[in-house]
């Protein structure tokens, strides 16, 4: 089965929303002119990426923004972003609200349609109050995976993925 299709691969297309292109400078306006004569092209690539559990090389490579007050942006091509934000919604999504696997997601904030920094922090300020109301300390060891993904084997993950249940969209009922 073609998780993508080419009127989807249209519709993700013309509906791209003002944007930095990455290495490739393909500009969001290009992308959404084109889309009629390059959606067919790109669902037969991002299918077959998906098949294969392999982001195009071209797709890895990012520009780096850096400001001195803040830390790094990394700006990948619109194309890697619109397939990226597609899989996420259509795969992980749904498998963290399924209810036989919320309880595995609870501390999970990435990734997650209310998942965000703010109430990353917010729940460990609530764990933490609550863990000094029966002890006399806490201690609290913090790690940055920021890069962790950047080492991840993704053909690890993909297998760890096929053992969830499927997304509602590909059950038949």
């Amino acid at each position: 089965m073609q998780f993508f299709t080419e009127y989807r691969v249209f519709c993700m297309l013309d509906q791209i929303k003002y944007t930095s292109a990455g290495l490739d400078n393909l500009p969001h306006w290009f992308l959404q002119l084109a889309a009629p004569s390059l959606s067919l092209q790109l669902r037969h690539l991002f299918n077959l990426s998906l098949q294969q559990s392999i982001v195009p090389r071209q797709w890895k490579s990012s520009i780096t923004l850096t400001c001195s007050d803040y830390r790094p942006i990394s700006i990948t091509p619109i194309l890697a972003r619109l397939m990226e934000k597609s899989i996420v919604k259509d795969y992980l999504y749904p498998t963290f609200m399924h209810p036989d696997y919320s309880y595995l997601f609870q501390d999970q904030f990435a990734f997650r349609p209310t998942g965000s920094t703010t109430a990353a922090l917010i729940y460990l300020l609530h764990t933490l109050t609550e863990l000094l109301q029966t002890h006399d300390y806490v201690h609290v060891i913090a790690l940055d995976f920021s890069k962790a993904f950047d080492s991840v084997r993704h053909h690890s993950l993909v297998s760890k993925l096929a053992n969830l249940p499927p997304p509602t969209i590909f059950t038949t009922g």
